[in-house]
Protein backbone atom coordinates (compact mmCIF):
# COMPACT_ATOMS: atom_id res chain seq x y z
CA UNK A 1 0.00 0.00 0.00
CA UNK A 2 1.38 3.55 -0.99
CA UNK A 3 -0.14 6.93 -0.19
CA UNK A 4 0.55 10.11 -1.26
CA UNK A 5 -1.09 13.40 0.10
CA UNK A 6 -0.55 17.19 -0.52
CA UNK A 7 -0.95 19.40 2.53
CA UNK A 8 -1.11 23.11 2.64
CA UNK A 9 -0.83 25.44 5.87
CA UNK A 10 -1.58 29.01 5.58
CA UNK A 11 1.43 31.35 5.19
CA UNK A 12 3.73 28.16 5.01
CA UNK A 13 5.37 26.55 2.33
CA UNK A 14 3.09 23.59 0.54
CA UNK A 15 4.24 20.08 1.36
CA UNK A 16 3.52 16.77 -0.52
CA UNK A 17 3.81 13.90 1.98
CA UNK A 18 4.66 10.24 0.68
CA UNK A 19 4.67 7.13 2.52
CA UNK A 20 5.00 3.61 1.63
CA UNK A 21 6.70 -0.10 3.24
CA UNK A 22 10.17 -0.84 3.74
CA UNK A 23 9.86 -3.28 1.63
CA UNK A 24 8.65 -0.92 -1.48
CA UNK A 25 12.11 -0.62 -2.84
CA UNK A 26 11.27 0.75 -6.35
CA UNK A 27 9.10 3.41 -5.20
CA UNK A 28 11.31 4.34 -2.09
CA UNK A 29 14.10 4.81 -4.88
CA UNK A 30 11.45 6.78 -7.17
CA UNK A 31 10.54 8.68 -4.04
CA UNK A 32 14.45 9.77 -3.28
CA UNK A 33 15.22 10.59 -6.72
CA UNK A 34 12.35 13.08 -6.75
CA UNK A 35 13.23 14.91 -4.03
CA UNK A 36 11.24 13.14 -1.06
CA UNK A 37 13.27 12.78 2.43
CA UNK A 38 12.30 10.88 4.81
CA UNK A 39 11.68 12.46 8.22
CA UNK A 40 9.66 9.68 10.28
CA UNK A 41 9.88 5.78 10.62
CA UNK A 42 6.91 4.10 11.93
CA UNK A 43 7.45 0.01 12.94
CA UNK A 44 4.71 -2.46 13.30
CA UNK A 45 5.53 -4.81 15.42
CA UNK A 46 4.06 -8.21 16.95
CA UNK A 47 4.63 -10.91 19.44
CA UNK A 48 3.24 -14.23 19.64
CA UNK A 49 0.62 -14.82 22.47
CA UNK A 50 1.56 -18.45 22.82
CA UNK A 51 4.79 -17.85 24.18
CA UNK A 52 4.62 -16.90 27.97
CA UNK A 53 3.78 -13.78 29.21
CA UNK A 54 5.49 -11.98 32.38
CA UNK A 55 3.73 -11.69 35.10
CA UNK A 56 2.24 -8.04 35.45
CA UNK A 57 3.77 -5.74 38.37
CA UNK A 58 1.99 -3.40 39.81
CA UNK A 59 3.69 -0.47 41.69
CA UNK A 60 2.48 -0.24 45.19
CA UNK A 61 -1.65 0.48 46.02
CA UNK A 62 -2.43 0.89 42.64
CA UNK A 63 -5.34 -0.47 40.59
CA UNK A 64 -6.76 -2.09 37.54
CA UNK A 65 -10.04 -1.91 36.80
CA UNK A 66 -12.09 -1.98 32.63
CA UNK A 67 -13.10 1.50 31.48
CA UNK A 68 -16.66 2.52 32.26
CA UNK A 69 -17.08 4.62 28.84
CA UNK A 70 -19.74 6.92 29.64
CA UNK A 71 -18.44 7.20 33.39
CA UNK A 72 -14.91 7.62 32.74
CA UNK A 73 -15.08 9.45 29.51
CA UNK A 74 -14.23 13.00 31.76
CA UNK A 75 -11.39 11.45 33.34
CA UNK A 76 -9.83 9.08 30.65
CA UNK A 77 -10.10 11.97 28.07
CA UNK A 78 -7.79 14.48 30.64
CA UNK A 79 -5.41 11.51 30.76
CA UNK A 80 -5.28 10.89 27.22
CA UNK A 81 -4.34 14.28 26.54
CA UNK A 82 -1.51 14.24 29.51
CA UNK A 83 -0.42 10.85 28.37
CA UNK A 84 0.25 12.16 24.75
CA UNK A 85 1.22 15.27 24.54
CA UNK A 86 4.77 15.32 24.08
CA UNK A 87 3.19 13.17 20.97
CA UNK A 88 4.09 13.88 17.25
CA UNK A 89 1.55 15.59 15.60
CA UNK A 90 -0.58 15.32 19.35
CA UNK A 91 -4.10 17.13 19.06
CA UNK A 92 -5.84 16.80 22.59
CA UNK A 93 -9.03 14.14 22.34
CA UNK A 94 -12.67 15.53 23.34
CA UNK A 95 -14.76 13.69 25.31
CA UNK A 96 -17.27 13.57 22.27
CA UNK A 97 -14.84 12.03 19.74
CA UNK A 98 -13.71 9.38 22.54
CA UNK A 99 -17.49 8.39 23.01
CA UNK A 100 -17.34 8.34 19.08
CA UNK A 101 -14.30 5.74 19.20
CA UNK A 102 -16.12 3.58 21.78
CA UNK A 103 -19.05 3.00 19.62
CA UNK A 104 -17.35 1.24 16.98
CA UNK A 105 -17.69 -1.57 16.49
CA UNK A 106 -14.35 -3.21 17.20
CA UNK A 107 -14.52 -1.64 20.68
CA UNK A 108 -14.57 -4.42 23.59
CA UNK A 109 -14.91 -3.46 27.17
CA UNK A 110 -13.34 -6.02 28.09
CA UNK A 111 -10.18 -5.13 26.19
CA UNK A 112 -10.32 -1.20 27.31
CA UNK A 113 -8.35 -1.28 31.06
CA UNK A 114 -7.05 1.95 32.94
CA UNK A 115 -4.76 1.99 36.23
CA UNK A 116 -5.92 4.31 39.32
CA UNK A 117 -3.83 5.76 41.33
CA UNK A 118 -4.09 5.87 45.25
CA UNK A 119 -5.50 9.61 44.35
CA UNK A 120 -8.13 7.71 42.13
CA UNK A 121 -6.16 9.93 38.88
CA UNK A 122 -6.48 8.00 35.77
CA UNK A 123 -2.70 7.26 35.96
CA UNK A 124 -2.45 4.87 32.59
CA UNK A 125 -4.37 3.31 30.07
CA UNK A 126 -4.02 0.43 27.62
CA UNK A 127 -6.88 -0.29 24.78
CA UNK A 128 -6.88 -3.61 22.42
CA UNK A 129 -8.24 -4.71 19.74
CA UNK A 130 -9.78 -7.53 17.88
CA UNK A 131 -11.02 -7.16 14.40
CA UNK A 132 -12.85 -10.21 13.74
CA UNK A 133 -13.59 -9.68 10.12
CA UNK A 134 -10.46 -9.13 9.26
CA UNK A 135 -9.01 -11.97 10.93
CA UNK A 136 -11.71 -13.93 8.76
CA UNK A 137 -10.72 -12.06 5.88
CA UNK A 138 -6.37 -12.60 6.06
CA UNK A 139 -6.86 -15.83 8.14
CA UNK A 140 -5.36 -14.77 10.93
CA UNK A 141 -5.79 -14.65 14.97
CA UNK A 142 -4.39 -11.19 15.88
CA UNK A 143 -5.45 -8.35 18.09
CA UNK A 144 -3.66 -5.21 18.77
CA UNK A 145 -2.40 -2.85 21.07
CA UNK A 146 -4.28 0.06 19.95
CA UNK A 147 -3.08 2.59 22.67
CA UNK A 148 -0.61 2.54 25.55
CA UNK A 149 0.10 5.51 27.49
CA UNK A 150 0.88 6.78 30.95
CA UNK A 151 0.19 10.63 31.91
CA UNK A 152 3.08 12.86 33.05
CA UNK A 153 3.81 12.63 36.65
CA UNK A 154 3.00 8.82 36.96
CA UNK A 155 6.05 7.58 34.23
CA UNK A 156 9.46 5.48 35.28
CA UNK A 157 7.74 3.02 37.86
CA UNK A 158 6.67 0.47 35.73
CA UNK A 159 3.25 1.51 34.92
CA UNK A 160 3.64 1.26 31.11
CA UNK A 161 5.12 -2.18 31.30
CA UNK A 162 2.47 -3.52 33.68
CA UNK A 163 -0.22 -2.15 31.44
CA UNK A 164 0.92 -3.58 28.31
CA UNK A 165 1.07 -7.29 30.09
CA UNK A 166 -2.12 -6.88 31.19
CA UNK A 167 -3.27 -5.94 27.29
CA UNK A 168 -1.59 -8.67 26.11
CA UNK A 169 -2.83 -11.36 28.42
CA UNK A 170 -6.42 -9.94 27.90
CA UNK A 171 -5.95 -10.65 24.20
CA UNK A 172 -4.81 -13.91 25.38
CA UNK A 173 -7.94 -14.70 27.23
CA UNK A 174 -9.81 -13.12 24.49
CA UNK A 175 -8.81 -15.99 21.78
CA UNK A 176 -5.69 -13.94 19.82
CA UNK A 177 -2.72 -15.93 19.21
CA UNK A 178 -0.92 -12.87 18.27
CA UNK A 179 -0.59 -9.58 19.26
CA UNK A 180 0.57 -6.54 16.75
CA UNK A 181 1.36 -2.57 17.29
CA UNK A 182 2.87 0.26 15.79
CA UNK A 183 4.97 2.50 17.19
CA UNK A 184 7.45 5.33 15.78
CA UNK A 185 11.01 4.47 15.78
CA UNK A 186 12.30 7.85 17.83
CA UNK A 187 9.15 7.76 20.45
CA UNK A 188 10.39 9.64 23.06
CA UNK A 189 9.62 7.91 26.54
CA UNK A 190 11.17 4.58 25.61
CA UNK A 191 8.39 2.97 23.80
CA UNK A 192 10.22 0.80 21.32
CA UNK A 193 12.50 -0.16 24.12
CA UNK A 194 9.69 -1.53 26.19
CA UNK A 195 8.43 -3.47 23.63
CA UNK A 196 11.67 -5.13 22.49
CA UNK A 197 11.78 -5.91 25.88
CA UNK A 198 8.66 -8.20 26.48
CA UNK A 199 9.41 -9.90 23.03
CA UNK A 200 7.89 -7.75 20.14
CA UNK A 201 9.70 -7.79 17.32
CA UNK A 202 9.59 -5.45 13.69
CA UNK A 203 7.49 -7.05 10.80
CA UNK A 204 7.70 -4.00 8.84
CA UNK A 205 8.45 -0.21 8.73
CA UNK A 206 6.11 2.57 7.08
CA UNK A 207 8.52 5.51 5.96
CA UNK A 208 7.17 9.01 5.84
CA UNK A 209 8.67 11.22 3.07
CA UNK A 210 8.27 14.93 2.76
CA UNK A 211 9.23 17.38 0.09
CA UNK A 212 8.73 21.19 -0.28
CA UNK A 213 6.70 21.89 -3.17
Amino acid sequence: MISLTIRSYQGKTVKLHASARDDKADFIALLESSGFKSDRYLLTMRRSLKEPIPEPQFPANFTLRQVKPQQDAEAWVEMHNQSFIDAWNHHDLTVEHYKYLRSHPTYRPDLDLVAIAPDGTFAACCKCIINSESNIRTGHNEGWIDELGTRRGFRRIGLGRAMLLFGMRHLQAAGADMAKLSVYFNNPNGALQLYESVGFYKLYTWISYVKDV
